[in-house]
């Protein structure tokens, strides 16, 4: 059996709690509200990365690799875009509330069998005294794309984690099932 967890780590996102999304930074936007493979955020002069890259791995049989999401530590000269060479900064200057993890648990039974089992995380909703800002990992498992929102009630501009599900032949002997899971963080 295959196992993966690409959950964010909670630890790190409890510690961004009270603390102030100061910006953030990605490439230009060309046609929608998304950048590919990485955006920069600065909390309390701190700075992380989120990235959505290829990785190679045996992914749930369909091909020799997928895109993980991923969020680190880094420095903001190192968050470059990878398509052009324009970069946005955004002043956010807002005390983070809460914080919602979005993570899909996804399975692959053959013949009665978890062949596969992969835990990831499709979004992270930062949630101010009065707005919300989103970061989700765009719903298709070879997508590098980080599609970016701002408002309210932004848990509904996550997609529902099953377009994999249009990736496989389904019969009596195998069987995918995604599973959600929303994590609020206080």
């Amino acid at each position: 059996m295959k196992q993966y967890d690409f959950r964010f780590d909670t630890a790190l996102i409890k510690s961004f709690i009270g603390k102030n999304l100061t910006k953030y930074k990605h490439a230009e936007f060309f046609y929608t509200n998304s950048v590919t493979a990485i955006l920069g955020l600065e909390i309390d002069g701190k700075v992380f990365e989120m990235t959505n890259e290829y990785e190679a791995m045996d992914f749930l049989a369909l091909d020799n690799e997928a895109t993980v999401f991923r969020i680190a530590n880094s420095k903001w000269d190192a968050i470059e875009p990878r398509i052009n060479n324009v970069i946005n900064e955004t002043n956010v200057n807002e005390i983070i509330h809460k914080i919602i993890l979005v993570n899909d648990h996804t399975t692959l039974m053959f013949e009665q069998n978890v062949e596969y089992d992969m835990w990831d995380t499709k979004a992270i909703i930062f949630c101010f005294e009065n707005h919300e800002i989103c970061f989700v990992k765009q719903d298709c498992w070879f997508s590098q794309e980080i599609e970016i929102y701002k408002g309210h009630d932004l848990l509904e501009k996550v997609g529902d984690g099953k377009g994999i599900l249009a990736d496989f032949d389904e019969n009596e002997t195998k069987k995918v099932n995604v599973k959600r899971s929303i994590v609020e963080i206080m």
